[in-house]
Protein backbone atom coordinates (compact mmCIF):
# COMPACT_ATOMS: atom_id res chain seq x y z
CA UNK A 1 0.00 0.00 0.00
CA UNK A 2 1.00 3.61 0.56
CA UNK A 3 3.71 2.83 3.12
CA UNK A 4 5.41 0.37 0.75
CA UNK A 5 5.95 3.09 -1.83
CA UNK A 6 7.41 5.42 0.76
CA UNK A 7 9.87 2.73 1.89
CA UNK A 8 10.97 2.31 -1.72
CA UNK A 9 11.48 6.04 -2.07
CA UNK A 10 13.47 6.12 1.17
CA UNK A 11 16.11 3.96 -0.51
CA UNK A 12 17.17 7.30 -2.02
CA UNK A 13 20.11 7.16 -4.41
CA UNK A 14 20.27 3.37 -4.09
CA UNK A 15 16.91 3.20 -5.89
CA UNK A 16 17.33 4.93 -9.23
CA UNK A 17 14.22 3.96 -11.17
CA UNK A 18 11.08 1.91 -10.43
CA UNK A 19 9.35 0.28 -13.38
CA UNK A 20 5.96 -1.38 -13.86
CA UNK A 21 4.31 0.12 -10.80
CA UNK A 22 0.55 0.26 -10.37
CA UNK A 23 -2.45 -1.29 -8.63
CA UNK A 24 -5.42 -3.36 -9.96
CA UNK A 25 -7.68 -0.23 -10.27
CA UNK A 26 -11.35 -1.05 -10.71
CA UNK A 27 -13.27 1.02 -13.32
CA UNK A 28 -16.00 3.41 -12.10
CA UNK A 29 -19.61 2.27 -11.99
CA UNK A 30 -20.71 3.86 -15.28
CA UNK A 31 -18.32 1.78 -17.38
CA UNK A 32 -18.24 -1.25 -15.08
CA UNK A 33 -21.87 -2.01 -15.98
CA UNK A 34 -20.78 -2.12 -19.65
CA UNK A 35 -17.65 -4.20 -19.11
CA UNK A 36 -19.34 -7.01 -17.16
CA UNK A 37 -22.21 -8.38 -19.30
CA UNK A 38 -23.59 -10.60 -16.50
CA UNK A 39 -24.07 -8.63 -13.30
CA UNK A 40 -25.96 -11.32 -11.38
CA UNK A 41 -23.80 -12.08 -8.31
CA UNK A 42 -22.74 -15.65 -7.48
CA UNK A 43 -23.70 -16.26 -3.85
CA UNK A 44 -20.66 -18.52 -3.39
CA UNK A 45 -18.29 -15.65 -4.23
CA UNK A 46 -17.68 -12.27 -2.57
CA UNK A 47 -20.30 -9.72 -3.70
CA UNK A 48 -20.74 -8.75 -6.55
CA UNK A 49 -18.49 -11.30 -8.28
CA UNK A 50 -19.35 -14.19 -10.59
CA UNK A 51 -17.36 -16.17 -13.16
CA UNK A 52 -17.70 -13.51 -15.85
CA UNK A 53 -15.62 -11.18 -13.67
CA UNK A 54 -12.74 -13.65 -13.93
CA UNK A 55 -12.98 -13.51 -17.72
CA UNK A 56 -12.42 -9.75 -17.42
CA UNK A 57 -9.31 -10.25 -15.25
CA UNK A 58 -10.65 -10.26 -11.68
CA UNK A 59 -8.10 -12.96 -10.81
CA UNK A 60 -5.62 -13.85 -8.10
CA UNK A 61 -1.94 -14.44 -8.89
CA UNK A 62 -0.34 -11.60 -10.83
CA UNK A 63 -3.70 -9.82 -11.06
CA UNK A 64 -3.90 -9.61 -7.24
CA UNK A 65 -7.61 -8.84 -7.47
CA UNK A 66 -8.27 -10.92 -4.35
CA UNK A 67 -5.84 -8.79 -2.30
CA UNK A 68 -7.29 -5.62 -3.81
CA UNK A 69 -10.86 -6.68 -2.96
CA UNK A 70 -10.00 -7.79 0.58
CA UNK A 71 -8.23 -4.48 1.24
CA UNK A 72 -11.34 -2.57 0.16
CA UNK A 73 -13.57 -4.56 2.52
CA UNK A 74 -11.13 -4.27 5.43
CA UNK A 75 -10.77 -0.51 5.03
CA UNK A 76 -14.26 0.60 4.04
CA UNK A 77 -16.63 -2.26 4.90
CA UNK A 78 -18.54 -4.77 2.80
CA UNK A 79 -20.23 -3.23 -0.23
CA UNK A 80 -23.99 -2.78 0.03
CA UNK A 81 -24.66 -2.58 -3.70
CA UNK A 82 -22.79 -2.29 -6.99
CA UNK A 83 -22.52 1.51 -6.79
CA UNK A 84 -21.20 1.33 -3.23
CA UNK A 85 -18.70 -1.33 -4.32
CA UNK A 86 -17.49 0.80 -7.24
CA UNK A 87 -17.13 3.94 -5.13
CA UNK A 88 -15.13 2.20 -2.39
CA UNK A 89 -12.80 0.79 -5.04
CA UNK A 90 -12.23 4.35 -6.28
CA UNK A 91 -10.96 5.31 -2.82
CA UNK A 92 -8.33 2.57 -3.13
CA UNK A 93 -7.42 3.75 -6.62
CA UNK A 94 -7.06 7.34 -5.44
CA UNK A 95 -4.79 6.69 -2.46
CA UNK A 96 -2.77 4.00 -4.26
CA UNK A 97 -1.82 5.93 -7.37
CA UNK A 98 -1.22 9.12 -5.42
CA UNK A 99 1.17 7.32 -3.06
CA UNK A 100 3.22 5.95 -5.96
CA UNK A 101 4.00 9.37 -7.35
CA UNK A 102 4.09 11.41 -4.15
CA UNK A 103 6.63 9.02 -2.61
CA UNK A 104 8.93 9.74 -5.54
CA UNK A 105 8.14 13.47 -5.37
CA UNK A 106 9.37 13.79 -1.79
CA UNK A 107 12.76 12.43 -3.00
CA UNK A 108 12.63 14.63 -6.07
CA UNK A 109 16.35 14.95 -6.67
CA UNK A 110 17.34 11.51 -5.38
CA UNK A 111 15.29 9.19 -7.60
CA UNK A 112 15.24 8.68 -11.34
CA UNK A 113 11.47 8.29 -11.60
CA UNK A 114 8.76 5.69 -11.83
CA UNK A 115 7.13 4.01 -14.83
CA UNK A 116 3.41 3.28 -14.56
CA UNK A 117 1.91 -0.13 -15.29
CA UNK A 118 -0.33 0.64 -17.00
CA UNK A 119 -2.40 3.26 -18.83
CA UNK A 120 -5.16 1.04 -20.19
CA UNK A 121 -6.03 -2.53 -21.10
CA UNK A 122 -6.30 -4.00 -24.60
CA UNK A 123 -9.51 -5.77 -23.56
CA UNK A 124 -12.48 -4.65 -21.41
CA UNK A 125 -10.92 -5.30 -18.02
CA UNK A 126 -11.44 -4.55 -14.34
CA UNK A 127 -7.74 -4.28 -13.41
CA UNK A 128 -4.44 -2.46 -14.08
CA UNK A 129 -5.53 0.73 -15.82
CA UNK A 130 -6.10 4.42 -15.12
CA UNK A 131 -8.69 4.73 -17.87
CA UNK A 132 -10.78 1.86 -19.17
CA UNK A 133 -12.05 0.41 -22.44
CA UNK A 134 -14.72 3.13 -22.65
CA UNK A 135 -12.14 5.90 -22.03
CA UNK A 136 -13.44 6.57 -18.53
CA UNK A 137 -10.67 7.60 -16.09
CA UNK A 138 -10.89 6.15 -12.60
CA UNK A 139 -10.06 8.13 -9.45
CA UNK A 140 -6.44 6.99 -9.63
CA UNK A 141 -5.96 8.95 -12.86
CA UNK A 142 -6.98 12.24 -11.25
CA UNK A 143 -5.01 11.67 -8.04
CA UNK A 144 -1.93 10.74 -10.05
CA UNK A 145 -2.44 13.82 -12.24
CA UNK A 146 -2.63 15.96 -9.10
CA UNK A 147 0.46 14.31 -7.54
CA UNK A 148 2.71 15.26 -10.45
CA UNK A 149 1.54 18.86 -10.94
CA UNK A 150 4.40 21.40 -11.29
CA UNK A 151 4.04 22.80 -7.75
CA UNK A 152 2.37 20.39 -5.36
CA UNK A 153 1.49 20.27 -1.67
CA UNK A 154 1.40 16.83 -0.02
CA UNK A 155 1.33 14.97 3.28
CA UNK A 156 3.92 12.20 3.63
CA UNK A 157 2.75 8.89 5.04
CA UNK A 158 6.11 7.89 6.46
CA UNK A 159 6.77 10.83 8.79
CA UNK A 160 3.52 12.88 8.72
CA UNK A 161 5.30 15.92 7.29
CA UNK A 162 3.58 18.41 5.00
CA UNK A 163 5.85 19.42 2.14
CA UNK A 164 5.72 21.43 -1.07
CA UNK A 165 7.30 19.85 -4.15
CA UNK A 166 8.46 22.26 -6.85
CA UNK A 167 9.14 20.36 -10.07
CA UNK A 168 9.49 23.56 -12.08
CA UNK A 169 12.78 25.24 -12.98
CA UNK A 170 11.81 28.53 -11.35
CA UNK A 171 11.70 29.39 -7.67
CA UNK A 172 8.36 30.40 -6.10
CA UNK A 173 8.00 33.20 -3.55
CA UNK A 174 5.29 34.34 -1.16
CA UNK A 175 3.28 31.10 -1.18
CA UNK A 176 0.73 30.42 1.56
CA UNK A 177 0.04 26.88 2.70
CA UNK A 178 -3.21 26.17 4.57
CA UNK A 179 -3.37 22.98 6.64
CA UNK A 180 -6.70 22.00 8.20
CA UNK A 181 -7.82 18.78 9.88
CA UNK A 182 -11.49 17.77 10.06
CA UNK A 183 -13.44 15.07 11.83
CA UNK A 184 -15.96 13.01 9.81
CA UNK A 185 -18.68 15.18 11.37
CA UNK A 186 -17.12 18.27 9.78
CA UNK A 187 -15.51 19.81 12.87
CA UNK A 188 -12.23 21.60 12.24
CA UNK A 189 -9.73 20.52 14.94
CA UNK A 190 -6.49 21.99 13.59
CA UNK A 191 -5.78 24.95 11.30
CA UNK A 192 -2.37 26.27 10.31
CA UNK A 193 -1.28 28.95 7.84
CA UNK A 194 2.34 28.91 6.73
CA UNK A 195 4.18 31.37 4.48
CA UNK A 196 7.03 30.00 2.40
CA UNK A 197 9.40 30.42 -0.51
CA UNK A 198 10.73 27.44 -2.42
CA UNK A 199 13.69 27.09 -4.73
CA UNK A 200 13.51 25.60 -8.22
CA UNK A 201 13.44 21.80 -8.47
CA UNK A 202 13.29 21.25 -4.72
CA UNK A 203 11.21 20.00 -1.79
CA UNK A 204 10.40 22.24 1.18
CA UNK A 205 8.95 20.98 4.48
CA UNK A 206 6.16 23.21 5.73
CA UNK A 207 4.98 21.49 8.91
CA UNK A 208 4.86 18.22 10.82
CA UNK A 209 1.56 16.64 11.89
CA UNK A 210 3.12 13.63 13.62
CA UNK A 211 2.21 14.59 17.19
CA UNK A 212 -1.17 16.03 16.23
CA UNK A 213 -2.28 12.88 14.39
CA UNK A 214 -0.81 10.60 17.05
CA UNK A 215 -3.20 12.15 19.59
CA UNK A 216 -6.20 11.98 17.25
CA UNK A 217 -8.60 9.04 17.46
CA UNK A 218 -10.80 7.77 14.68
CA UNK A 219 -10.67 9.22 11.17
CA UNK A 220 -8.99 12.49 10.29
CA UNK A 221 -9.36 14.36 7.01
CA UNK A 222 -6.33 16.50 6.22
CA UNK A 223 -7.04 19.27 3.69
CA UNK A 224 -4.10 21.10 2.15
CA UNK A 225 -4.29 24.23 0.02
CA UNK A 226 -1.40 26.15 -1.52
CA UNK A 227 -1.98 29.67 -2.89
CA UNK A 228 0.17 32.32 -4.53
CA UNK A 229 0.63 35.89 -3.28
CA UNK A 230 -2.56 36.95 -5.11
CA UNK A 231 -4.62 34.27 -3.37
CA UNK A 232 -4.93 32.15 -6.51
CA UNK A 233 -5.01 28.37 -6.01
CA UNK A 234 -1.77 26.55 -6.82
CA UNK A 235 -2.39 23.09 -5.34
CA UNK A 236 -5.22 21.32 -3.50
CA UNK A 237 -5.04 17.96 -1.74
CA UNK A 238 -7.00 15.87 0.78
CA UNK A 239 -6.12 12.77 2.82
CA UNK A 240 -8.24 10.39 4.87
CA UNK A 241 -6.20 8.97 7.75
CA UNK A 242 -7.01 6.42 10.45
CA UNK A 243 -4.97 4.17 12.70
CA UNK A 244 -5.00 0.68 11.22
CA UNK A 245 -6.60 2.03 8.03
CA UNK A 246 -10.08 1.49 9.49
CA UNK A 247 -12.43 3.80 7.58
CA UNK A 248 -15.68 1.89 8.04
CA UNK A 249 -17.27 4.72 10.05
CA UNK A 250 -17.01 6.95 6.96
CA UNK A 251 -20.20 5.23 5.80
CA UNK A 252 -22.06 7.32 8.39
CA UNK A 253 -20.62 10.72 7.46
CA UNK A 254 -23.25 13.49 7.73
CA UNK A 255 -24.48 14.96 4.47
CA UNK A 256 -22.98 18.08 2.88
CA UNK A 257 -24.56 20.42 0.30
CA UNK A 258 -23.12 21.77 -2.93
CA UNK A 259 -23.90 24.86 -4.97
CA UNK A 260 -22.84 24.97 -8.62
CA UNK A 261 -22.50 27.91 -11.01
CA UNK A 262 -21.78 27.70 -14.70
CA UNK A 263 -19.04 30.24 -15.39
CA UNK A 264 -18.72 29.65 -19.11
CA UNK A 265 -19.68 27.47 -22.05
CA UNK A 266 -18.06 27.52 -25.44
CA UNK A 267 -17.63 25.51 -28.59
CA UNK A 268 -14.17 25.39 -30.11
CA UNK A 269 -13.56 23.34 -33.23
CA UNK A 270 -14.69 19.80 -32.53
CA UNK A 271 -14.97 20.25 -28.75
CA UNK A 272 -17.44 21.70 -26.28
CA UNK A 273 -16.08 23.14 -23.04
CA UNK A 274 -17.75 24.17 -19.80
CA UNK A 275 -16.32 25.85 -16.70
CA UNK A 276 -18.03 25.38 -13.33
CA UNK A 277 -17.65 26.79 -9.85
CA UNK A 278 -18.57 24.17 -7.25
CA UNK A 279 -18.98 25.38 -3.67
CA UNK A 280 -19.58 23.52 -0.43
CA UNK A 281 -22.41 25.57 1.06
CA UNK A 282 -22.75 23.43 4.18
CA UNK A 283 -20.97 23.25 7.54
CA UNK A 284 -19.79 19.71 6.74
CA UNK A 285 -16.87 18.38 4.75
CA UNK A 286 -17.98 17.48 1.20
CA UNK A 287 -15.96 14.38 0.38
CA UNK A 288 -14.90 12.74 -2.90
CA UNK A 289 -17.04 14.81 -5.29
CA UNK A 290 -17.33 13.28 -8.76
CA UNK A 291 -18.72 15.62 -11.46
CA UNK A 292 -19.78 13.96 -14.71
CA UNK A 293 -21.08 15.14 -18.10
CA UNK A 294 -24.11 13.20 -19.32
CA UNK A 295 -26.10 13.15 -22.54
CA UNK A 296 -29.55 11.58 -22.40
CA UNK A 297 -29.10 8.43 -20.23
CA UNK A 298 -25.36 7.88 -20.54
CA UNK A 299 -22.17 9.49 -19.29
CA UNK A 300 -20.20 11.19 -22.05
CA UNK A 301 -16.93 9.35 -22.61
CA UNK A 302 -14.35 10.66 -23.09
CA UNK A 303 -14.67 13.81 -21.00
CA UNK A 304 -11.53 15.68 -19.92
CA UNK A 305 -11.81 17.22 -16.44
CA UNK A 306 -9.28 19.61 -14.92
CA UNK A 307 -9.97 17.96 -11.54
CA UNK A 308 -12.25 15.24 -10.22
CA UNK A 309 -12.96 13.18 -7.07
CA UNK A 310 -12.02 16.27 -5.03
CA UNK A 311 -13.12 17.28 -1.52
CA UNK A 312 -14.13 20.67 -0.15
CA UNK A 313 -14.08 22.03 3.37
CA UNK A 314 -17.11 24.03 4.64
CA UNK A 315 -17.49 27.15 2.49
CA UNK A 316 -14.66 26.17 0.15
CA UNK A 317 -15.08 26.38 -3.62
CA UNK A 318 -13.22 25.10 -6.67
CA UNK A 319 -13.27 26.02 -10.35
CA UNK A 320 -13.18 23.06 -12.71
CA UNK A 321 -13.45 22.73 -16.46
CA UNK A 322 -14.71 19.88 -18.63
CA UNK A 323 -14.48 19.31 -22.37
CA UNK A 324 -15.69 16.59 -24.69
CA UNK A 325 -16.14 15.93 -28.43
CA UNK A 326 -18.99 18.13 -29.67
CA UNK A 327 -20.64 15.31 -31.62
CA UNK A 328 -21.41 13.61 -28.27
CA UNK A 329 -23.58 16.50 -27.00
CA UNK A 330 -26.27 16.71 -29.68
CA UNK A 331 -29.07 15.75 -27.27
CA UNK A 332 -29.66 17.22 -23.84
CA UNK A 333 -26.32 17.43 -22.02
CA UNK A 334 -26.28 17.87 -18.26
CA UNK A 335 -23.87 18.06 -15.37
CA UNK A 336 -24.32 15.31 -12.80
CA UNK A 337 -22.70 15.70 -9.39
CA UNK A 338 -22.17 12.72 -7.10
CA UNK A 339 -20.17 12.47 -3.89
CA UNK A 340 -19.47 10.27 -0.90
CA UNK A 341 -21.75 12.31 1.35
CA UNK A 342 -23.60 14.61 -1.07
CA UNK A 343 -26.93 14.02 -2.76
CA UNK A 344 -26.92 13.49 -6.51
CA UNK A 345 -27.61 16.66 -8.49
CA UNK A 346 -28.41 17.11 -12.19
CA UNK A 347 -28.00 20.49 -13.90
CA UNK A 348 -29.17 20.83 -17.54
CA UNK A 349 -26.71 22.50 -19.90
CA UNK A 350 -26.65 23.83 -23.41
CA UNK A 351 -23.68 24.42 -25.66
CA UNK A 352 -22.39 27.99 -25.78
CA UNK A 353 -24.71 29.32 -23.07
CA UNK A 354 -25.75 29.11 -19.45
CA UNK A 355 -27.63 26.37 -17.66
CA UNK A 356 -31.36 26.45 -18.04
Amino acid sequence: GEQQYYKLADAGKDWVFKDETGIPSQPPYNSLIKIIPDLVPDSTLPYPLNNSWGYHDACSGNGKYDVYYETMVRRFGKPENLKDFSLKMQLLNASGYRAIFESVGRKLNETGGVMLWKLNAAFPSVIWQIYDWYLEPNAGYYFMQNAIEPVHVQWNYDDSSVVVVNRSYAGKKDLTCSIEIFTPEGTSTVKQLKKLDIEASSVRQVSSLRETLRETKGISFVLLNLRDNQGNPVSHNVYWISAGDDFTSMNQMPAARLETRLLGAEKSGTENRWTFEIRNSSSRLAFFINPQLWNEKEEIMPTWWSANYFSLSPGEKITVSASCPSDLTSGNPLLKLEGWNTAEEQIPLRVGGSSR
